[in-house]
C-alpha cells in the first residue's frame, strides 16, 4: 500500500514504443505516462496502479531510450 507522500519523479526514460515511462516512487514499478514529449509531463501528477501519487519533477532527466531507471524515492520538501 502506498503512503500519503507525492513523491518527485526525477528520471524519465522512452521504451521501445517511443511511450515516456518512470519509476513509481511508492512501488518502483516502471510504468507508461501520457504525453508526447518530456515537456509534456514534466510539472505534471500521476497515480500508479499501486495508488501511490508523485510528480515529475521539472528538472526531471530524461535518458537514453532503453535505459535502465534508478530506483526513486525521497521525503517531499
Amino acid at each position: 500500500m502506498a503512503d500519503q507522500w507525492i513523491y518527485e519523479v526525477h528520471h524519465l526514460v522512452r521504451d521501445n514504443d517511443m511511450s515516456i515511462c518512470c519509476r513509481c516512487p511508492h512501488c518502483q514499478r516502471v510504468l507508461g505516462i501520457d504525453g508526447d514529449e518530456f515537456d509534456d509531463v514534466r510539472g505534471e501528477q500521476y497515480q500508479c496502479t499501486c495508488g501511490g501519487w508523485f510528480e515529475v519533477s521539472y528538472n526531471a532527466k530524461a535518458l537514453n531510450r532503453d535505459s535502465t531507471l534508478p530506483p526513486n524515492r525521497g521525503v517531499p520538501e
